[in-house]
């Protein structure tokens, strides 16, 4: 019987290479984080110094491209671009940028703004866009001077957001005012200018009063799509209107009231295909008392995140801090709205601060003038298990949060990996993917052209039986709803160990009560003479000797456990085993019976030797005669060794018997074992 087990069988996976656009992070004071390694690193080696709105874009394997505020944009090197400073954005605005690649042409990338104002929002310069090319300046980019700020809306709020069209081959860039979303499509042919406009409640008003730092409070707040490109969340941090300000006098109470009166959050249907967005649904209002700025969705898209500030009046200051929230919400529940669970609330500061989804499939958390970030380490799992934790992540020294971080084309956010397995040679493997995204078709190459046909598989969940060993790299292009990308991993299929080797049984004669001895060397030398590299070590259970624990240390000198007894042998190299069970058992070996009897207690055959008998014939009977045929002395497993004496018949008990021939008859009483009779000399 043979049985191959894998010693090596590590988890592999292979970031989706879109994804790694968003693997780089700048944001706050020199903040930053890099994903690369599929885990949060913090780096410090960021120039921004933003308030709020920051953007940044990688290439297709992680290498970082350029980063900017809205204002200023720094190339790879963390130096300002030729034409990078002067952009129309704002770094105290919301989402000040977002950065999209030109469909069609890997070189070029557009820089979206949204500018703010914060003492007069009227004065702000509304929504702009910059083109950097990638061919410029070194291969390190530049700002194109002829496409540099170009207006597209004369005043909106803060938000923005983008995310992969329904075919695959752009982009939607949205932005807000009011109660208009404008929805600007971007293809290989270029930026559409004119927008699709969706005029959906609720109506956020651009109040008008004569106080400084008040109608911006209404502008605030951040809008996402999720991944799969269905719905947008808006975030708006209030929703005041111009008449509730008639006859205050005090700015201090009018920027309280602005912050203060809470905010609305909203929930949209988002079409990919046409940039529609419809069927408003309220999941907070003013009444509930929260104002709202950081949105997320969570990696598998059924949970959407809130951050929410509740907030009282002060006379004394803008406002008077009485709580943080963060909220969940599901998005397959019948009652969205109804779903609402809290997931953590704190009032250790100002609570105030972006929700982004990283490459880990863990949601950030911003917070005001803090060194680190706050985690919410479980997204995908419902409720307080969603495990937020204040603070978790440090951020590098000398850095520090602020209320935002950057935002990211959607699509760019979708986990997608590769789950597989390095294994050994002759064993099929089992390819899946790991992916939140609503998956329509796979495309699979395993690398493995010598396995004809086999080699391509159009199966969500294919299996692959490799030609040879060696190292394969397989590809699987995934189409989905919202986005076209490919995954890419290098398998190691390791020489196997496979003897043909049949190990007949062990024997060993018993040494008494079922017990022998054994030298399992002569096993390892028959697979040493096979092939001489192999590593072999002996177990008393299959499930050690696949897990290749307790092993038999004394193998030269292996003491049974039972009379038959199945011990197994595992076959090894640096990757592979090969495990071979073997039977040992117990024999009866033949009776070795010394003849002759000196019993002068010199310790030399003092007594009668039959060597092989006790513990072993339990049952057995030996007679001793005289050579006339008289029955002397009567033995068994009870009674000592016969020593020249008598113990029956016509002779005392116990009396020294004559120096002679003496005969023996010795009865085993097992089954198949016939009495052994002889002679021996009594001297």
């Amino acid at each position: 019987m043979k049985q191959i087990i894998l010693i090596l069988c590590l988890s592999c996976c292979a970031f989706a290479k879109a994804q790694l656009q968003s693997a780089n992070w700048y944001f706050g004071i020199n903040a930053g984080i890099d994903f690369n390694s599929g885990s949060a690193v913090p780096t410090n080696d960021g120039q921004l110094v933003t308030g709020e709105g920051c953007a940044t874009i990688s290439d297709e394997v992680g290498n970082l491209l350029f980063y900017t505020d809205g204002s200023l944009v720094y190339d790879a090197s963390h130096n300002i671009m030729p034409n990078g400073s002067g952009l129309k954005g704002n770094s105290s605005s919301t989402s000040s940028a977002i950065i999209v690649p030109q469909p069609g042409n890997p070189r070029l990338f557009y820089i979206f703004t949204v500018d703010t104002d914060d003492l007069n929002y009227t004065n702000n310069e509304g929504f702009h866009y910059s083109i950097v090319d990638m061919d410029l300046n070194a291969g390190l980019g530049d700002v194109d001077p002829a496409n540099k700020n170009i207006n597209l809306l004369p005043l909106v709020s803060e938000k923005l957001t983008a995310i992969s069209n329904a075919s695959g081959d752009g982009f939607w860039v949205i932005t807000q005012f009011e109660d208009n979303y404008f929805a600007y499509s971007i293809t290989a042919a270029g930026l559409n200018p004119t927008p699709v406009i969706s005029q959906v409640t609720p109506f956020i008003e651009l109040v008008n009063t004569n106080f400084s730092n008040v109608d911006v409070a209404a502008m605030r707040g951040y809008i996402k799509v999720n991944a799969r490109g269905n719905k947008l969340v808006a975030a708006h941090f209030s929703n005041n209107n111009s008449a509730e300000f008639s006859g205050i006098t005090s700015i201090n109470f009018a920027r309280s009231t602005a912050y203060a009166n809470g905010g609305e959050l909203y929930l949209y249907d988002f079409d990919n295909a046409t940039g529609v967005i419809s069927n408003p649904q309220p999941l907070m209002t003013r009444s509930d008392g929260a104002s709202f700025y950081g949105v997320e969705f969570s990696p598998n898209g059924r949970y959407l995140y809130a951050e929410a500030d509740y907030m009282t009046p002060s006379v004394t200051q803008i406002f008077d801090f009485d709580r943080g929230e963060i909220l969940q919400f599901d998005l397959t529940a019948s009652n969205i709205a109804g779903s609402r669970t809290l997931v953590h609330q704190d009032n250790f500061n100002t609570f105030r601060g972006a929700l982004q989804l990283g490459l880990d499939g863990q949601i950030y958390h911003s917070r005001i003038n803090e060194s680190a970030l706050s985690v919410i380490n479980d997204p995908d799992a419902a409720g307080p298990s969603a495990n937020y934790v204040y603070n978790q992540f440090a951020l590098a020294p000398n850095t520090i949060a602020w209320y935002g971080l950057p935002i990211f084309v959607q699509s760019f956010l979708l986990d997608g990996s590769i789950n597989a397995n390095n294994h050994c040679f002759g064993e099929p493997q089992v390819f899946e993917i790991n992916t939140s995204a609503n998956i329509v078709s796979v495309n699979w190459d395993f690398g493995d052209p010598n396995s004809g046909l086999a080699n391509t598989s159009t199966e969500l969940m294919p299996t692959h039986l490799f030609s040879a060993p060696g190292t394969y790299t397989v590809r699987v292009i995934v189409d989905t709803l919202v986005q076209v990308f490919e995954l890419e991993i290098d398998i190691e299929v390791f020489e196997n160990v496979s003897l043909d080797l049949e190990i007949t049984p062990l024997s060993s004669c018993d040494t008494g009560f079922d017990k022998a001895v054994f030298d399992l060397t002569e096993v390892a030398q028959m697979v040493i003479d096979l092939q001489p590299n192999l590593r072999v070590s002996f177990y008393e259970s299959s499930e050690d000797a696949n897990l290749g624990i307790n092993a038999i240390m004394n193998t030269d000198t292996y003491v049974n456990q039972y009379k038959i007894q199945e011990l197994y042998v595992r076959v090894e190299n640096d990757n592979c085993f090969q495990v071979i069970p073997f039977i040992i058992q117990v024999e009866e070996c033949t009776i070795e019976i010394f003849n002759v009897v000196t019993p002068d207690g010199d310790g030399r055959n003092d007594t009668l030797i039959v060597s092989g008998l006790r513990n072993i014939y339990d049952n057995f009977k030996l007679y001793i005669f005289s050579r006339y045929g008289q029955k002397v002395w009567v033995g068994s497993n009870k009674t000592q060794d016969w020593d020249g004496t008598s113990n029956t018949g016509l002779f005392s008990p116990g009396k020294r018997l004559p120096t002679g021939t003496y005969f023996y008859i010795l009865e085993l009483n097992e089954p198949n074992q016939k009495p052994l009779s002889g002679y021996v000399y009594l001297q």
